[in-house]
């Protein structure tokens, strides 16, 4: 393959800044006298509506099929009411006067009709408007026509509007609408060069925005500097609901939207490739007084809440449907929901929810429509469900407010948003930031900066929406405004490279210029003065970061005829490669896959330290496919590494992630491809960063021909590498050909590293007679596989090794069976019983920390649930932290995974397995597997269960379900929770619901349930013909009641829906039995094996660590069922060990009984991983039936590392060792004999240094 250098196509740039009306600016070299006729417009109407409108209200256009002229979409005309009624597009900003244009577009209608092509101008910015007719001509009925001319409009015509309409009222078609204008074509066309601006020096914080409006939209100065300092706009009043509410198209509750006044503004971010924040849905002000009465009328009676209800609903689902419709393409990454309802009174933050004054904003300022219906702010809560079920995906929902750094008004919005938050409603907080330029006082940093952190803490986004800094009329100087501009960008930066990474994803201005702002213009708090010049706080804003640290906030970069956007053939250039982490790069000529260079990766202290390369995101858009692919190779180490490349990004939650594109084993001195041809860059990526890595080894590496394409692109390259045992010429098949090449070999040496490998059959690191002969005996049958050769193992030098080893020590003692495990927390134990295995699922408890370092508590930020299995109750596999929520889980929508529960069913004659999690206390979802550890996917793409499935809207707290399959395949799922005011003796939040047969659907309305001093944690369970369903009783319980507070009570029925009656208390709090100092109970009541037992969690191993920070562990006892009773008792011992291991089967190493120190890595199939000297594992009750001679690992160490082998505990009788030689992470067999070992023995794993242990086997 050649090497292809990147060349940028200058005639691409320069179309781009053609688009941008101001050809006139390109420097044109080497001009040829030929002109070319180069498009300025080309609306097809295929994706988006190009900004194309009716002329008015009742005007409606509709992009479809029957609008076409020939295949895909055209657009169709209806609600026509005068011949003035037509189709308009607002071209101004890609239109300049002075300019000659062809304008073409193709018309039809069902009759026969005259067409008119206009175009209207205004004569100077303030002069006459000027409409001229292009053309205009006679169309027969059902026949395309091509209305054309060419015009110039003067050279002082701006605000220039294309218009189409005919001498009827009919409905009629047009499509295939251009404008085009010809220039000199030139040899080497060179655009102007790119202009870096805001949104480019802040590119690595937060988007930087702006307003337009109808008329700034139009203002071609304004337009080129939004480009050049913004990549996020919005409008100013356009999407406002009285620009977006039709009166005269409304009736009933159904309520008739338009995007007509933004439709410019959308066409503009479309075409630009900015986003756009929309501005707002629920507002007391700007909300026209029909809307909240009788017949719609401005004059009428409030209607009542169940109207408003629907009212506000209808709004909200059309008006999304048409930004939906229209504008598919258009980045609306973030809404106001809601705005200004928290009242700047503190009297009515304090008593009354932060509600306004009832009354309607159109008559008296300030009081709000919204409270004279509902009473209060409940319509908040509504309005995020129902922009959460019809916002386009992406779109962040936002409570947007001003004066929200006042201490009590921050306080109720800090309230109101946490609450909308933990039930998956808002996605974040807009600071509105209209204040001035004194540093402290009302509107001081120190009180702005307080409220940035109080919202940043409670994990939304924050996004500065409307920034503006006054002067006061010259009360301030220009240097203190700039000064509050930096302080205000300093702090959000803040937020987001501390405590908070990331949650501050835009700080917006609220205007252009000073000419063009809300308040007075004396005032001037805008970064661009009257004349559009940039002020002191415009350039100290530019100033804050160094230029070499800005990023690429906007351009548009196109793929090569390759479908390549970048191809990195190192030939003296780096092209943007780093070094990551301690590691350094270079262009070397010591090897190359194509061409005479490659880069060179060294100085690696670390295996992740490798080399990188930054993503724009103007081209790798998150959300979308893309094909990557990168060459690898190395001379020192291990006969073979294995290589990654990967993906860093952030997330939406401001943390960083790493996802797997591609990985492969390279064969030392031989080169690999890392290739994935439709890798997905996760939804919600910032700061994306592909990256290259080894496994485990911190040894030099080489990359060559780097190429990032196209989804779908195929890119030549290396290939993968195959090693197959024996495979000495690598054909696939093992004949006397390898067995003549390996003779050849030994003698004269190997071609190749990979044949080397091959010829090595007996894997003891060196070619010799042994592997000849063994080769032989293969080819002629006599054996059916290579035996791996057992080493010698030096006894004397073992023990030396651990001589100097100090054992760590474990959490759970000797004898004890109680926590299952300890390598990792789990809360909330939920189970599933599959092939006479107990399977256990659990929220992932995981230590968290505070910006010192010091670890804080719990806050249940879970995103993972564990899974752990078991077929004796005291030896648990663990199968590792199961991603389900958040980017890089399997239900994207969710951001919490909380208190599973699962199951399995055989359905079309397979068997498949069902995971249900919470949400937060926002809703429950389900996950589907073909295995009981996974892979798990998404079935349904959203909630099961939501606040708006019926019966469920006054449940508190969604969450905690439990599964149940009766006996005749019915599923059924149980959840709910919570306290509402003054029904502590019977909340009437759980409910119980039959499942579809797809198990992943609702086959009925969820039914009430009224369990005593209900709090949380549904388990249900059969015994004979009788239903159990248990829970968790709140803490509110009397005295005198015969249970108490977080304990487990239960109650019966004959049905699985009920009704149920109460039985008694099961099992007391943890702390009653000395496991720990109380806290909530969470439990599931198991049948397993012919007995019954309790999983729950405690919070025991937290409490030996000497913390008290709500970190739980899981638990399992004996339940004792007895005339209908049943009762637990707590215990460290836990449950006897049902049946002995064994040893002479694989034994997946996570299979663990105590252990000190050690992790696990991987889900599903898990390998245990961070070892350290000292650290340890053991596993109880081996039975050595056979005894045993000889102990096979798998096992993996970068430096190289022993294992020593005991019985009886971690200081026991010493059976074997275990030499394992310097791996570089890659795994290998190792067989070594051991002394015999008979009966039934509790055997343990003791390591001298780092390594990776996969599973282990006794012969």
């Amino acid at each position: 393959m050649k090497k292809q250098k990147r060349i940028l196509a200058g005639v691409t740039a320069a179309a781009i800044l053609c688009c941008g009306g101001i050809c006139s600016d390109l420097p044109w070299s080497a001009l040829r006298s030929e002109t070319v006729s180069a498009a300025v417009v080309t609306n097809d109407f295929e994706r988006n509506y190009d900004g194309w409108i009716g002329s008015d209200f009742d005007v409606m256009l509709n992009a479809c099929a029957e609008g076409a002229y020939g295949e895909g979409r055209g657009m169709v005309v209806t609600g026509r009411d005068a011949v003035s009624d037509g189709a308009t597009s607002d071209k101004s900003f890609y239109l300049s006067g002075g300019v000659k244009y062809d304008y073409s577009v193709k018309v039809s209608a069902a009759a026969d009709q005259i067409f008119r092509l206009l175009l209207t101008y205004q004569e100077g910015e303030n002069g006459a408007s000027v409409t001229v007719e292009l053309d205009v001509k006679s169309v027969s009925a059902d026949c395309w026509e091509t209305l054309s001319a060419s015009y110039r409009a003067p050279k002082n015509a701006c605000n220039m509007q294309v218009s189409i309409v005919t001498d009827s009222t009919d409905d009629f078609c047009f499509d295939a609408f251009s404008v085009t204008t010809e220039m000199k074509e030139n040899n080497t066309v060179s655009a102007a060069a790119y202009e870096k601006g805001l949104k480019d020096a802040f590119a690595g914080y937060f988007k930087v925005g702006n307003i337009l409006n109808s008329g700034t939209v139009r203002n071609g100065t304004i337009t080129d500097s939004m480009l050049k300092d913004y990549n996020s706009i919005e409008c100013e009043n356009e999407m406002k609901p009285d620009g977006t509410m039709v009166q005269s198209q409304s009736s009933g509750t159904n309520v008739a939207a338009t995007i007509n006044g933004a439709a410019a503004i959308m066409d503009f971010c479309v075409q630009n490739n900015l986003g756009l924040r929309g501005h707002v849905l629920v507002w007391h002000s700007q909300t026209p007084s029909w809307f909240f009465r009788q017949n719609f009328d401005n004059n009428g009676a409030f209607v009542d809440k169940s109207t408003m209800d629907a009212r506000m609903e209808s709004y909200i689902k059309n008006l999304f449907g048409l930004i939906k419709n229209q504008y598919p393409d258009l980045n609306l990454y973030a809404y106001d929901v809601v705005n200004e309802a928290v009242s700047d009174d503190a009297n009515r933050t304090a008593n009354y929810g932060g509600a306004r004054e009832p009354g309607d904003a159109k008559i008296t300022s300030g009081t709000s429509a919204w409270v004279s219906v509902y009473g209060d702010n409940s319509f908040i809560e509504k309005a995020f469900r129902y922009a959460r079920q019809y916002a386009p995906e992406g779109c962040a929902l936002y409570y947007n407010d001003y004066n929200e750094y006042w201490d009590h008004k921050r306080d109720c919005i800090y309230n109101m948003c946490k609450d909308l938050y933990s039930k998956g409603l808002l996605d974040g907080i807009g600071m509105q930031s209209h204040i001035n330029a004194n540093y402290e006082g009302f509107s001081g940093m120190t009180a702005y900066k307080a409220a940035l952190q109080k919202y940043a803490s409670i994990g939304c986004e924050i996004q500065i929406t409307e920034l503006d800094i006054s002067i006061e009329n010259g009360t301030y100087t220009l240097q203190q405004q700039a000064d509050k501009y930096k302080a205000v960008f300093q702090a959000a930066m803040d937020i987001n490279t501390g405590n908070y990474p990331g949650k501050v994803t835009a700080v917006c201005m609220w205007g252009p210029n000073d000419a063009n702002t809300w308040i007075s213009t004396e005032n001037a708090p805008l970064l661009y003065d009257t004349n559009h010049q940039p002020k002191p706080a415009y350039t100290t804003l530019m100033d804050m970061i160094p230029e070499s640290q800005w990023g690429n906030g906007s351009l548009v970069i196109e793929p090569d005829a390759n479908g390549w956007f970048y191809h990195s053939t190192y030939e003296g250039d780096l092209d943007e490669w780093q070094g990551r982490g301690d590691a350094t790069v270079m262009t070397s000529g010591r090897t190359a896959y194509d061409g005479s260079e490659a880069m060179l990766v060294q100085n690696r202290s670390e295996a992740w330290h490798g080399a990188y390369r930054v993503l724009n995101t103007a081209a790798f858009k998150p959300g979308e496919e893309f094909s990557f692919s990168a060459n690898v190779s190395y001379f020192d180490g291990p006969a073979t590494d294995t290589f990654y490349m990967k993906l860093e990004y952030t997330d939406a939650n401001g943390d960083a992630q790493y996802s797997s594109i591609a990985e492969g084993t390279c064969v030392q001195g031989e080169w690999l491809q890392l290739a994935n041809t439709n890798y997905r860059i996760p939804a919600d990526a910032r700061n994306p960063r592909i990256y290259i890595e080894t496994a485990s080894t911190t040894n030099n590496f080489y990359v060559d021909e780097a190429i990032g394409a196209v989804a779908g692109t195929v890119i030549p390259g290396a290939g993968a590498q195959k090693l197959i045992i024996g495979d000495v010429n690598a054909d696939g098949s093992i004949t006397a050909a390898d067995l003549s090449l390996a003779k050849r070999g030994y003698k004269n040496g190997f071609a190749s590293s990979i044949a080397k490998l091959a010829a090595d059959v007996d894997q003891s690191g060196v070619v010799d007679t042994a592997d000849l002969e063994l080769m032989a005996q293969f080819i002629t049958c006599q054996i059916d596989e290579f035996p791996v050769a057992e080493r010698v193992v030096d006894v004397a030098a073992m023990e030396k090794i651990f001589s100097s080893v100090s054992l760590a020590e474990s959490w759970k003692k000797l004898g004890e069976n109680n926590a299952l495990y300890t390598q990792r927390f789990g809360a909330d134990p939920g189970f599933m019983v599959y092939n006479d295995r107990l399977y256990v699922f659990m929220t992932n408890d995981a230590f968290e920390y505070d910006s010192n370092g010091n670890m804080k508590e719990n806050s249940y930020d879970v995103q993972e649930i564990n899974c752990i299995s078991s077929a004796d109750l005291v030896n648990w596999t663990d199968h590792g932290a199961i991603p389900v929520a958040g980017s890089n889980g399997a239900a994207k929508w969710a951001f919490a995974s909380w208190a599973p529960d699962a199951c399995w069913k055989n359905i079309n004659g397979k068997d498949k397995f069902f995971l249900y999690f919470c949400n937060s206390a926002g809703g429950i979802g389900v996950l589907t597997a073909d295995s009981p550890i996974g892979p798990w996917t998404d079935p349904i793409g959203k909630a099961l269960v939501t606040k708006q499935t019926a019966n469920c809207g006054d449940v508190e707290w969604l969450f905690d379900p439990a599964v149940f399959v009766d006996d005749d395949g019915s599923g059924y799922l149980y959840f709910g929770g919570g306290i509402p005011s003054g029904q502590q003796a019977d909340p009437g939040t759980a409910r119980a619901v039959k499942l579809g047969a797809d198990m992943t659907s609702l086959d009925g309305t969820p039914v009430r349930m009224n369990p005593p001093y209900l709090f949380e944690d549904s388990s249900m369970l059969k015994i004979g013909n009788t239903y159990y369903y248990s829970y968790c009783t709140n803490f509110q319980v009397p005295a005198g009641q015969a249970f108490g507070g977080g304990e487990i009570c239960y109650m019966t029925s004959n049905n699985p829906l009920g009704p149920f009656t109460f039985g008694g208390r099961m099992f007391k709090n943890p702390a009653s039995f000395g496991l720990d100092k109380g806290g909530n109970n969470h439990h599931s009541l198991v049948e397993f094996k012919g007995n019954y037992y309790l999983l729950y969690h405690a919070r025991a191993i937290e409490n030996r660590m000497g913390i008290s920070l709500n970190y739980r562990s899981p638990h399992i006892d004996s339940a004792s069922v007895s005339n209908g009773a049943i009762t637990v008792t707590g215990t460290m011992n836990g449950v006897s060990q049902l049946e002995t291991l064994n040893p002479y089967n694989k034994v997946q190493a996570e299979t663990i009984y105590r252990q000190a120190g050690i992790n696990v890595k991987g889900v599903g199939d898990t390998v245990i991983t961070d070892v350290q000297a000292g650290d340890w594992i053991g596993v109880s009750d081996a039975a050595f039936t056979k005894g045993a001679s000889s102990l096979t690992v798998r096992v993996a160490s970068k430096n190289g590392a022993a294992i020593k082998v005991c019985s009886g505990n971690e200081n026991g009788t010493v059976i074997g060792y275990v030499d394992v030689a310097a791996t570089g992470g890659s795994f290998t067999e190792i067989t070594v004999p051991v002394n015999n070992v008979t009966g039934t023995q509790d055997i343990y794993f003791v390591f001298s240094n780092e390594l990776e242990l996969d599973w282990w086997q006794f012969s």
